[in-house]
């Protein structure tokens, strides 16, 4: 793939995100005044993204418009965040994290497995399908029951301060169980003993029954080995950078794939890419601070920033 086909006149065009559409990850490139355009990621190609400074805020959606509301505000070039303050204040996806949003929408609740003591329970608009189970990186789920969100709601609170799972979980556990190969077969039988121990709880009494059905998402990650015990993973870019990947799988949000030199695993968080204006293809690897990580201790982490060019 090479991402930088687009125009890159000001206004640039910049990395918006990644997202799931119809089971098929699309990194997003947007310029305001245009429509968004997908980057693609099939697996065996070779990603090629060059990154300029300054690293804007990448907006919001605008729910009345039905489209992206473009915002003009340079952010910290550092972090997984890619929205300015005002912008974080207005995210419907973050107001609904707070309690601080409703509305009338028919949502799902659901049971999603990461992995080895990773079973996590959250909610998800109807409409979305396993939309968000894809962005989260979800190898294996059950949806539990549908309703409206002040039920759903209650119910996943009432889940989580089980043993069965838990709210959240941090990216780094789920790339650190991704390690096993357990992680690739167990899913389904921990939901379904999960799932029946739930309902026997009467934890779903509230809400509209779902089939009673496991899915798998390791095909449409394209993951058929676990990863392995030892790679580099991206932690920040000092821009003017360039990102080499020859392409495996996307797991949720994140890349994983064989950096060029040295021939490495390398995973690649794209929150940490998003808002930065794109610019030509590189030939090589350029900005990029890496981190060695050998889960699932990390003790041996170390950083290899000294052997990335910065410029």
């Amino acid at each position: 793939m090479t991402a930088t086909n687009a125009n890159t006149s000001p206004p640039a065009w910049s990395i918006t995100g990644l997202f799931w559409d119809q089971g098929r990850p699309r990194w997003v490139a947007s310029r305001p005044g245009q429509a968004d355009r997908p980057l693609h990621l099939d697996p065996g190609t070779t990603v090629r993204l060059g990154l300029a400074a300054p690293r804007g805020c990448v907006g919001r959606w605008d729910n009345e418009r039905g489209r992206r509301h473009v915002c003009a505000s340079t952010i910290d070039a550092s972090g997984t965040d890619a929205q300015c303050a005002d912008c974080a204040a207005r995210d419907r996806g973050r107001l609904l994290a707070r309690d601080a949003y409703t509305d009338e929408r028919t949502y799902m609740l659901y049971l999603a497995w990461f992995g080895p003591g990773l079973v996590k329970v959250g909610l998800t608009a109807a409409e979305r399908g396993r939309g968000r189970l894809l962005e989260q990186g979800a190898l294996a789920y059950t949806l539990l029951g549908r309703g409206p969100l002040s039920a759903v709601r209650a119910a996943e609170r009432a889940i989580a301060a089980t043993d069965h799972a838990v709210e959240r979980l941090r990216l780094d556990r789920k790339l650190a169980a991704l390690t096993t190969p357990r992680a690739l077969t167990d899913g389904p039988t921990i939901l379904e003993g999960a799932r029946a121990s739930i309902a026997n709880a009467g934890l779903l009494d509230l809400l509209d029954p779902i089939e009673a059905t496991v899915h798998s998402n390791t095909h449409a990650f394209g993951l058929s080995e676990p990863l392995p015990q030892t790679y580099d993973a991206l932690t920040g870019v000092q821009a003017p950078a360039g990102l080499v990947l020859r392409l495996q799988s996307v797991v949720g949000r994140v890349l994983i794939g064989v950096q060029a030199h040295p021939d490495r695993p390398l995973v690649v968080d794209t929150r940490l890419l998003a808002g930065y204006p794109l610019t030509a293809p590189p030939d090589h690897a350029t900005g990029l601070h890496l981190q060695t990580r050998t889960p699932p201790s990390g003790e041996h982490d170390h950083d290899r920033t000294d052997q990335i060019p910065l410029f």
